[in-house]
């Protein structure tokens, strides 16, 4: 009777727990609503020009489109809905990503149920403002997807680390893995955290998500070799962006800049996971992405907050997600809905990170610095989990 009852009671605790994150999340994607949908045009048009126009030959001739075709294939999924609710819905299922990136992550936690529930609870209150800046602010699908897919494959690693884990889950995790980077190619930062399965798991793993980038990519690259023009695209550098504080003062992205960023990323994600520190590789990554990028801009942070959840709640037994927290008010933006007189508009806070972009910059890159120390130094992973159960 009473392990009835506590079973009960877990149950009951579980259900407000998911509720209360689940309507912290709704009203800040409520909040964010006014001046809403800033980047979605580029999904219309680019899906648009994908399956009606440009056909194969899409980034040759739309070099400006950073966005991996697995967004303008989600993307034409909502064709057939109005513009209106084709933008309602997408917002809405982006925005029910976030509690389900940290249902994703709830068997990985490593505490028992009534702190486990608080932690995940801390982290959804730690999650949600950043989240739907992303999600219903500037609406950028491609950033929704990587992040998903990454976080999938960082629970079927889990899975896999199990005692008992099957053989199957490094290759599904390497699948996911390979179809984050067909959302977003700086995904390729997160390949590393493979790295932690035994030799053979994590071939197969590698091998897989190789294949699933090569059949998304690959189309593209056989029929234009003009795609390979999208690696620097004609955009411009702000001046509180990582290359700008770096000292580099060119008008657009050099030739090199997303080249950089493609092979630092799993590269430091590579040290990372060798150290015994798999859980900090989605953040150091995310770091190196933020350190070398031309632009600077708000719905950055939300990768940076999952990769710092991911850090915070497999890593580290602290119950407040501190280094989630730490970045999220690090990297918090202010957005002025008339961006072009924002220098008369805003005020205060707002005001000032307005007019001073490069103490602004500093403190970005020297976040992106401690953020890949801290994912270094962490106490190593355990080989093996006994708690981690499949996705489904």
């Amino acid at each position: 009777m009473l392990a009835g009852r506590q079973v009960l009671a877990g149950a009951r605790g579980a259900t407000v727990t998911w509720l209360v994150i689940g309507l912290w999340t709704a009203g800040w994607g409520w909040s964010r609503l006014p001046s809403s949908g800033v980047s979605w045009h580029f999904f219309v048009d680019g899906a648009r020009a994908l399956f009606g126009g440009s056909g194969l030959q899409l980034y040759a001739q739309h070099p400006d489109l950073q966005i991996g075709p697995l967004g303008f294939v989600v993307t034409e999924l909502l064709s057939p809905l109005p513009a209106a609710a084709q933008r309602g819905a997408a917002q809405v299922v982006m925005t029910a990503v976030a509690p389900l990136l940290l249902w994703l992550l709830a068997p990985l936690v490593d505490a028992d149920p009534p702190r486990r529930r608080l932690r995940l609870l801390l982290a959804g209150l730690v999650l949600a403002p950043s989240w739907t800046a992303l999600s219903v602010r500037w609406m950028h699908l491609e950033d929704v997807l990587a992040l998903l897919l990454a976080v999938v494959a960082v629970r079927l690693v889990g899975f896999a680390l199990r005692e008992d884990g099957p053989a199957w889950a490094g290759g599904a995790a390497g699948l996911a893995l390979g179809a984050a980077m067909t959302a977003k190619p700086w995904a390729i930062g997160f390949v590393p955290i493979l790295l932690a399965l035994p030799l053979r798991r994590m071939l197969t793993g590698v091998v897989a998500a190789a294949t699933a980038a090569l059949a998304g990519w690959g189309p593209f690259l056989a029929a234009g070799p003009g795609t390979l023009e999208a690696l620097h695209p004609p955009v411009p550098i702000t001046d509180s962006s990582g290359l700008w504080t770096l000292g580099f003062r060119g008008g657009t992205v050099p030739s090199w800049g997303r080249t950089a960023q493609l092979v630092a990323a799993p590269l430091v994600g590579v040290v990372v996971a060798l150290r015994r520190r798999w859980p900090g590789v989605l953040l150091a990554a995310v770091a190196v992405r933020l350190a070398l990028d031309p632009q600077d801009i708000e719905y950055y942070a939300a990768g940076a907050v999952v990769g710092a959840l991911v850090l915070d709640l497999l890593a580290t037994r602290w119950t407040v997600p501190w280094t989630a927290l730490v970045t999220t008010v690090v990297l918090w933006q202010p957005f002025a809905q008339d961006f072009a007189h924002r220098f008369t508009t805003e005020h205060g806070l707002a005001l000032w990170w307005y007019t001073h972009p490069w103490p602004v910059g500093v403190v970005h890159l020297l976040w992106s610095v401690a953020a890949m120390a801290f994912a270094l130094v962490l106490p190593p992973a355990p080989e093996r989990l006994s708690g981690a159960r499949a996705p489904g």
